[in-house]
């Protein structure tokens, strides 16, 4: 998809591999704290796509770390990248994560976006 350029020679291309779809899903995620001791978090997906999602997190992770993602409802997980490091509030953190493959049945969403297929 081509967006409007912003000077007259410049053309900016929308990066989105998927549609983003706004949910609270159910999430479980696994993985290593800095000093190595293993962790779970319960929370909630915020966003999802094809290629992964935005979550909350109270343990704290790195960017490039890899994560277990799995999604409480129908028990399937993904390995995934922290790609996204937001601001902490309440003492959790906006994490962006990408699947290490694109996994549109993850969310077994009833209706996803005609990308995601």
């Amino acid at each position: 998809m081509v967006n409007r350029p912003t000077e007259p020679n410049e053309i900016r291309l929308d990066l989105r591999r998927s549609e983003r779809v706004h949910a609270q899903l159910p999430v479980v995620v696994q993985g290593k704290l800095t000093d190595e001791t293993p962790f779970l978090d319960p929370t909630r997906a915020i966003v999802v796509s094809a290629h992964g999602c935005l979550i909350t997190l109270s343990a704290s992770v790195r960017l490039g770390e890899m994560l277990i993602l799995r999604n409480v409802a129908n028990r399937e997980e993904q390995d995934c990248r922290v790609v996204y490091l937001g601001e902490k509030q309440g003492g959790r953190t906006e994490i962006g994560l990408r699947f290490k493959t694109a996994a549109p049945q993850f969310w077994g969403l009833e209706h996803p976006p005609p990308d995601w297929r």
